[in-house]
């Protein structure tokens, strides 16, 4: 392959770009396991982060996790391509929430390592990224942040994949104050959110909720949050699970202009929304 001859050379960036010529689910396919006679590939590109921690961090891993991370990569280019700026290439794009880095490692295929950032409140998670060599610049954020990582840098794409499906509706709101002072013109902002529907299938109603009064919250308020057994910050629990609705969002996220809705079948209680900064 010459992706591994150009790696063995030392030459990284036409290494990359070798394998950008891969279709991406076949790129996802070696990251998730290099084969191992490819040497100096093995040493580029980031290790499989382990099953357990894939798990943990999402609820499967595997095969079954890469289509879902494949899936939403593509809608998320996809919007690119129709809602931003420039090419995704000459782009600066940030991971809010990477976790241990499932979704910032396939968009190797379309940037440069020094165009990629990954933010994560958790500190596991970005050791995670280091310990298996994610590509791209990445830091601890604030659980809630009054600001992001990287100061002087301006985004011109983001995306936050399950992370506002678990926020409360305060922590939404100062993360969205964060990432709307450091988008650029015309960026672009890419999240999911939970519809209603998925009170329905929702695991744990033994901590004194139930899916009636969630589901009527979501319809009362347009926003229902079910707190989990975490300390809270500043008397309010942070992270839990959340379902939005989309009246609620058009009144209450003032900086943002909802410009379209996707979901994939791979993962149908994700709703995928595309917002530009006002």
């Amino acid at each position: 392959m010459r992706a591994e001859e150009y790696a063995r050379s030392g030459d990284r960036t036409q290494a990359l770009q070798t394998l950008r010529q891969l279709p991406l689910d076949d790129f996802g396919q070696v990251l998730l396991a290099v084969p191992e006679h490819y040497v100096a590939l093995r040493d580029l590109l980031p290790r499989m982060a382990d099953e357990q921690v894939q798990l943990n961090w999402t609820g499967s891993s595997g095969e079954v996790l890469l289509k879902q991370s494949t899936a939403f990569t593509k809608t998320l280019t996809g919007a690119y391509r129709e809602f931003g700026n420039r090419d995704l290439e000459r782009s600066d794009v940030l991971d809010f929430g990477c976790g241990w880095g499932r979704v910032l490692r396939l968009m190797l295929k379309y940037c440069e390592p020094e165009r990629l950032f990954g933010v994560d409140p958790w500190t596991e998670s970005i050791e995670i990224c280091k310990k298996d060599g994610v590509l791209g610049n990445l830091a601890v954020s604030d659980y809630v942040p009054e600001q992001l990582p990287f100061t002087g840098t301006n985004f011109d794409l983001a995306y936050a994949f399950s992370v506002f499906t678990h926020l409360s509706e305060r922590t939404s709101l100062k993360c969205l104050a964060a990432l709307r002072a450091r988008m650029a013109d015309n960026a672009l902002l890419v999240i999911t959110i939970r519809p209603v529907e998925y009170w329905t299938i929702h695991a744990g109603w033994d901590k004194g909720y139930t899916p009636d009064q969630l589901i009527e919250a979501h319809h009362r308020s347009g926003y229902a949050f079910f707190p989990h057994n975490r300390p809270p910050i500043d008397d309010d629990i942070t992270y839990g699970d959340a379902s939005i609705s989309l009246p609620y969002i058009e009144k209450r996220w003032m900086d943002w202009e909802l410009v379209g809705i996707d979901h994939n079948d791979e993962d149908p209680y994700q709703v995928l929304l595309f917002l530009r900064p006002k």
